[in-house]
């Protein structure tokens, strides 16, 4: 139908013209600014009211770009009213924050407060129930710490990976970031077309868009927090290495442009390392892949799910030169980062005081699944061996921690993975109620606890619960006294024998405690002691008691008074044995063959701790060295060789540590030359570990001249061609090359630093470095750490070996102190308490006063320094006194020395 357009317009007229005026429009009420509540930070841990349950995280991550983008939307439980919700994001600008909650949208404010907590400020309260926050944010790259979201070049090409335990998430997004907070993540990135992106999980799909990027969209996780979230973005490789586990996961390895060949060897090894772990647990792997994410240093080494990361020192190595020390290195690391797989990732610990559960625990497991890969390595007892001497060091300090640490301040978490208590000392206690229950019921018990707890979360009660149901609650009482408190025990008998009555020993405990420490040494724990008694001539018996009480008594089966007792049975026990000097002797005396490897490995132990007592003379210890010197086990040899750690070159003359130096080579010298240099055909893996051993000694500590100029000689010929020495050689080579070297190898060395383009070469090349004593040259080399020619990831070295040498220690300190406040500001925050424990190494009550002088009035500033401080000063403390008590009787044992028993033929 037509319209008539005439009509309409003069009937819209007439209107317009008859129709009253309108009234003014009136003033429309402006709307109140919402009223914000006033921020209330948690002191430390995020309060339970709103808890996460799933995130969605959509990131822009371009690898050459200072900065990155994101949103996270994460599903949360509220379980009462809330005005402000906090949660955790550090270094980040949130560009938009709201919270929707049913059919009602709330835009928040967001604040911030210290160690990255986030805030979101609400106008109205947050009802209880199901919510959903969104989060609009910028961050930057980190390309100094390896932390957080961080970015390195190789090869021109720069690639983004991530490293977050233990409280890093928060700085590449806002979320949650605690260790209790489980949940699924579904991940989502938009990376440039062509660069490689992974995850924890699968991808789902890749979508093409405009300005050539592209959007990668991964599978929803398996609950995981925060800090086990991990991807990477860039120009990688990705080299197919076939299947892995039980269910034939695929395996692959992601390297910088180029490395696919060096993965060879970790190719071929890890697979079994994921069916050992399997057999140990009774379980298949529990992903769906295992993409190994080869990151550029140690640092960023990780158990993520599905994305373990392994350093390329460890993981690339060239073909050719897959020496024991790098098999070795890459399959105990490897076998740790899976076995975390179930000690961390189907289980973890709730809060950070529990972080033992998941290092404890697999450190402990490591013996158990690397020694069946390769037993000619001899791992188990090793691994034993340097556990219990690592903790019992560390247990010796007054200021030493529990195992179970508390973790009430920002400080506490950084400083809950201490090497010496939450990894060596764990173990070893896990070692020793192994020993007790027996292998197949600890092995039972764990994966009981594993399947109970499978993704949740898991706490010391939890595990206290395990081990009571599973052993006896007396077993979790006994197991709790040693986790929860500091210290070791300390165990000594009195043997009582009457005739017509078993033989008896009266046990007595306390806390070990060496001269010059302030601890007490009013302390007990439920200590299983097992001793081992025997008569000349005759068996030995072996029995047990649980020691709970300050003093006990054990009958001894056997009807004659026993001639020797070892406090120490199988050595698995995690305490010092304190002998007279008649119980020794008795004990030394023991007929060969009577005691086990690991029994007199525990009884050197024991002596090592008589000496740093004040019991027994430095000087009388040290005349076992040339007999362990002499043994055909490697592990008796290192055992016996940590005896001469605590002879202070220092506080020696010239003279007197020219004369112990001579001494040092005169006991090793022999079987090392005998081995020579370099591998022969046919040697076994056991053999290149005691040459290796042995030159160390007789080269670095002992300065064997013959040894010495023959590594002068081959350092020069490596150098000219790096196929002029064997592989198994050339750490160990250049060091003492360097030791003894001059300006023109230490220049050789450093150009070859400067121009080498892969980063382990480079690494090897600093390592060299830092063995030179020439003052003038450790001056330059020092100038490295803090110039900007090369990285101070990889200077590290330079400074730990200044630090180490006798005749370099002065001239670090001084380095140190010039320097510290510009390194302590390119250090992380966990890298600290390293940087911090190096002034340990120092000696006397001048270089106490310098430390506390110069380091008391800044380690309150930074994060995690406090307490190494408090360590450090200890450390000094104790061997000053060390050094009053022992100094004199160095001197009259270098000055007549006993004589060096022949050599044990090594082949």
């Amino acid at each position: 139908m037509r319209r008539s357009f005439p009509l309409l317009l003069a009937l819209l007229a007439l209107r317009c013209a008859h129709a009253p005026e309108s009234p003014p429009p009136a003033e429309q009420p402006v709307a109140a600014a919402p009223r914000w509540p006033e921020p209330q930070p948690p002191a430390l841990r995020l309060p339970d009211t709103v808890r996460p349950v799933l995130y969605h995280l959509d990131l822009k991550l371009l690898p050459a770009e200072p900065t990155f983008s994101g949103t996270v939307t994460i599903d949360v439980d509220v379980r009462e009213s809330v005005r402000q919700v906090w949660l955790h994001g550090q270094d980040l600008e949130i560009t938009q924050a709201r919270v929707e909650s049913g059919a009602r949208t709330l835009e928040a404010r967001a604040v911030t407060a210290s160690e990255g907590r986030l805030g979101l400020l609400l106008p109205e309260p947050l009802a209880p129930g199901k919510a959903r926050i969104h989060l609009s944010f910028t961050g930057h790259i980190d390309r100094e710490r390896s932390r957080g979201l961080y970015g390195v070049d190789e090869g021109g090409e720069p690639y983004l990976y991530t490293f977050f335990e233990p409280v890093d998430a928060r700085r590449a997004f806002p979320c949650f970031d605690e260790p209790g907070f489980k949940v699924p993540w579904k991940l989502r990135f938009t990376v440039k077309a062509g660069h490689v992106a992974l995850a924890n999980h699968a991808i789902v799909s890749k979508e093409a868009l405009p300005d050539g990027l592209e959007r990668v969209t991964f599978a929803e996780s398996r609950p995981m927090p925060s800090y086990l979230v991990a991807f990477m973005v860039g120009p990688f490789d990705i080299v197919d290495a076939g299947t892995a586990g039980r269910n034939s996961v695929p395996l692959r390895f992601i390297v910088p442009k180029g490395r696919g060949p060096e993965t060879a060897y970790a190719a071929s090894v890890t697979p079994r390392i994921v069916t050992l772990l399997e057999d140990f647990f009774d379980q298949p792997y529990p992903y769906e892949k295992l993409d190994v994410a080869v990151v550029p240093r140690y640092w960023g080494t990780m158990e993520h799910p599905g994305l373990v990361a392994l350093g390329q020192p460890l993981t690339l190595i060239r073909p050719g030169e897959e020496t024991l020390a790098r098999r070795k290195h890459y399959v105990t690391i490897a076998n740790h980062e899976l076995g975390h797989y179930w000690f961390g990732n189907i289980v973890t610990c709730k809060w950070w005081d529990d972080i033992w559960l998941n290092e404890s625990l697999t450190s402990w497991l490591d013996r158990k699944t690397v020694d069946p890969f390769d037993p000619s390595w001899g791992f188990a007892r090793e691994a034993r061996m340097n556990a219990i001497s690592y903790a019992l060091n560390s247990d010796a300090l007054a200021s030493a921690l529990p195992v179970r640490k508390p973790a009430d301040t920002h400080d506490d978490v950084l400083g809950a993975f201490d090497n010496g208590t939450t990894y060596a000392k764990g173990s070893a206690i896990i070692g020793m109620f192994e020993s007790w229950l027996g292998p197949e019921k600890m092995r039972d018990l764990l994966r009981g606890h594993i399947r109970k707890h499978a993704w949740g979360v898991a706490t010391s009660e939890d595990f206290a619960t395990t081990l009571s149901e599973a052993a006896s609650p007396d077993v979790a009482r006994a197991f709790r006294s040693f986790i929860d408190q500091a210290g070791a025990p300390y165990i000594t008998a009195s043997l009582q024998c009457r005739p017509g009555t078993p033989a008896r020993l009266k046990l007595s405990q306390q806390r070990y405690v060496p001269a010059g420490s302030t601890a007490s040494t009013a302390q007990t724990w439920s200590v299983p002691v097992c001793v081992r008694a025997g008569v000349r001539g005759g068996d030995s018996h072996r029995v047990c008691t649980l020691l709970s009480e300050a003093t006990g008594e054990l009958s001894l089966p056997m009807r004659d008074c026993p001639s020797w007792v070892l406090l120490n049975a199988d050595g698995a026990g995690y305490y010092r044995s304190g002998y007279t000097r008649e119980q020794l002797a008795q004990v030394l005396a023991a007929p060969p063959g009577m005691l086990t490897v690991e029994e007199r490995l525990s009884v050197l132990a024991d002596v090592e701790g008589a000496v740093r007592k004040g019991d027994l003379p430095l000087g009388e210890a040290l005349k076992l060295v040339p007999t362990t010197a002499a043994d055909k086990d490697r592990t008796i040899v290192q055992r016996g060789a940590q005896l001469l750690q605590w002879v202070n070159e220092d506080r020696l003359s010239a003279a007197d540590r020219a004369r112990y130096r001579k001494w040092v080579g005169e006991v090793y010298g022999p079987r090392a030359r005998e081995l020579g240099w370099e591998p022969k055909p046919g040697d076994s893996d056991d053999l290149k570990q005691t040459r290796s051993r042995l030159l160390e000694l007789s080269t670095l500590t002992g300065e064997d001249p013959t040894l010495v100029r023959e590594a002068s000689r081959l350092a020069r010929a490596w150098l000219a061609d790096r196929k002029a020495v064997n592989p198994e050689a050339v750490p160990l080579v250049l060091g003492v090359a360097a030791r003894n070297g001059d300006r023109a190898l230490f220049d050789a060395l450093l150009a070859g630093a400067r121009k080498a383009e892969d980063r382990n070469e480079r690494a090897r090349l600093i390592a060299a470095i830092s063995n030179f004593r020439e003052p003038a040259l450790v001056r330059e080399a020092l100038a490295l750490v803090v110039g900007n020619e090369l990285d101070i990831r990889d200077t590290r070295p330079l400074l730990i070996g200044a630090f180490s040498m006798p005749e370099t220690r002065e001239l670090a300190w001084a380095f140190y102190r010039e320097h510290f406040d510009a390194l302590a500001q390119k250090l992380r925050s966990d890298e600290l308490a390293w940087f911090i424990g190096l002034v340990g190494n120092l000696c006397g009550e001048q270089q106490l006063a310098e430390v506390e002088s110069f380091l008391g009035p800044r380690v309150a500033k930074l994060e995690n320094a406090p307490r190494a401080l408090a360590r450090a000063r200890e450390s000094i403390q104790l061997c000053t006194e060390s050094d009053r008590l022992h100094r004199q009787g160095v001197q009259s044992f270098l000055r007549a020395p006993p004589g060096v028993p022949a050599p044990t033929r090594t082949r």
